[in-house]
C-alpha cells in the first residue's frame, strides 16, 4: 500500500504481507529460534546480532532466559517477559522480512 503522497513502493510492499502472526517458537540451540507463521512458513532465526547490540538486549545473553522465548499477544511478536513485567519483543513482520532475506538487519537495509 503506498502512502499519502508516495511515488514508489516500499521494497517489501508485494513480497510479505504486513500482519504477520507467530503461532509457534522454539529455541533449539542457544541463539536460535525456530519460528512457525501462521500460513505455515518456517523460519530458522539466529539471534545472536541482537546479542552482540545495546543493552536492551542484554538479558538474552542469559541462555536461560533466551530460552522463554514465546509468541507475543495475538501472534504479532516473539517476546521475552522480564521478572519486573517488561519485556522484549521483536516484530513478526520484521521478523517474516528477515528470515526471507528482505531485510538486512545487521546492515539496516533492505536486500531487495
Amino acid at each position: 500500500m503506498l502512502g499519502e503522497g508516495a511515488t514508489e513502493r516500499a521494497p517489501w510492499e508485494g513480497r510479505v504481507e504486513l500482519g504477520q502472526t507467530i503461532v509457534k517458537a522454539e529455541v533449539r540451540a542457544f541463539p536460535v529460534v525456530e519460528l512457525t507463521f501462521a500460513d505455515g512458513y518456517k523460519a530458522s532465526m539466529n539471534l545472536q546480532h541482537l546479542l552482540d547490540t545495546g543493552k536492551v538486549f542484554e538479558p538474552l545473553r542469559d541462555e536461560r532466559f533466551f530460552r522463554t522465548a514465546h509468541p507475543g499477544p495475538l501472534g504479532g511478536s516473539l517476546e521475552w517477559l522480564m521478572p519486573d513485567g517488561n519485556e522484549i519483543d521483536l516484530c513478526a513482520d520484521t521478523l517474516r522480512m528477515e528470515a526471507e532475506g528482505i531485510w538486512d538487519p545487521i546492515k539496516y537495509e533492505w536486500k531487495v
